[in-house]
């Protein structure tokens, strides 16, 4: 084989990158430092067309568009940024299971050390099975079937729908009663229940009636208690209550009311003498004038009414009214009596 002939070398270029400001970086004073970022700018710039010096000059605006922006809402967050308040827990409740109130806002400032949780479904995942909603309302009902399927049902042997009531299932009581009632449970009688398995606007359970006057009893006091919450509210020098004390009270109160019931009754009696009776009652009329009241009706003369006798006299009336009405008609009757 003959030789390899030699590969031709490229031409060296005959342009070579020339540091203008070779020797001037070390230069102190503001004029020489100026000189030397404009040589340093200009030898950038150098080699490329309008275009490409366009586009390069929009992505420095918008870079420094975006940093002042940056900037700009780090200031406002810093100066809007609201105190932060322990976030109260409920006693018994994992903190976890409770969204973060300032995650939520969009500024919590600790982060991952935050107690609260940061997940945004965590209040759905805690969320309770309502009780005052029966779940099976949103089956399929009569309203929503077709003439097909109307047709299907009446044609079929069991195709007729049970009888519902509002009456409240009694398994669904007993499950909430025991806490067991959730997301995954089940009647005993089955998904075809006829019975409600909701609780009526208003209706409380007996655990929570029984909780709640326990919890009245325990806000109750006693009588002795309340006298004596009452006796501190009464401020001043007071003359301490004792066995003598009361004694002379009570005394000195029941002649204060004879002394008062002694002088309405002389008010009465003078206004009864004086003939004027507005204002007084049938009692006060009767013990202050007793003469107008007394029994005027004549006296009996002494003969009792002997019943008896008022009888035969009546029935020998009729008797006699009876033999006349006979004789007028032409008989004859030797004695009737009537009873």
């Amino acid at each position: 084989m003959p030789p390899k002939k030699a590969q031709p070398k490229p031409a060296a270029s005959s342009k070579v990158a020339v540091d203008k400001s070779f020797g001037m970086k070390n230069k102190k004073g503001g004029k020489g430092q100026k000189t030397i970022a404009t040589l340093q700018q200009q030898q950038a710039q150098a080699g490329k067309n309008k275009d490409d010096k366009a586009k390069e000059r929009a992505r420095e605006l918008e870079a420094q568009r975006k940093l002042q922006e940056q900037k700009r809402q780090a200031e406002m967050a810093e100066l809007f940024k609201p105190v932060q308040v322990a976030q109260k827990v409920p006693f018994g409740v994992d903190p976890k299971t409770i969204l973060c109130s300032y995650f939520k806002a969009g500024h919590c400032e600790k982060g991952n050390k935050c107690k609260f949780s940061h997940d945004p479904n965590i209040e759905r995942k805690a969320e309770k099975k309502d009780l005052y909603t029966d779940v099976r309302d949103k089956d399929e009902t009569m309203e929503n079937w077709d003439e097909e399927k109307l047709r299907e049902v009446v044609m079929s042997k069991h195709g007729n729908l049970k009888t519902t009531t509002d009456i409240v299932c009694k398994h669904f009581i007993d499950a909430i009663e025991e806490a067991k009632y959730g997301f995954f449970w089940q009647c005993p009688s089955g998904d075809d229940c006829k019975y409600r398995h909701a609780l009526p606007p208003g209706f409380v359970l007996k655990s929570q009636r029984k909780k709640d006057e326990e919890d009245e009893k325990k806000q109750e006091i006693s009588l002795e208690e309340f006298l004596e919450v009452e006796r501190h509210k009464i401020k001043g020098e007071l003359t301490p209550v004792t066995a003598d004390s009361f004694a002379e009270w009570k005394k000195n109160r029941m002649n204060q009311k004879d002394a008062e019931a002694d002088l309405i009754r002389k008010t009465k009696q003078a206004t009864a003498s004086a003939g004027r009776t507005t204002g007084m009652s049938g009692r006060d009329l009767f013990e202050l004038s007793p003469l107008h009241y007394e029994d005027s009706d004549e006296e009996d003369d002494g003969e009792d009414f002997d019943l008896a006798r008022y009888r035969r006299e009546t029935e020998d009336e009729r008797d006699r009214a009876e033999k006349a009405r006979i004789e007028a008609l032409g008989g004859s009757v030797a004695s009737i009596h009537i009873t």
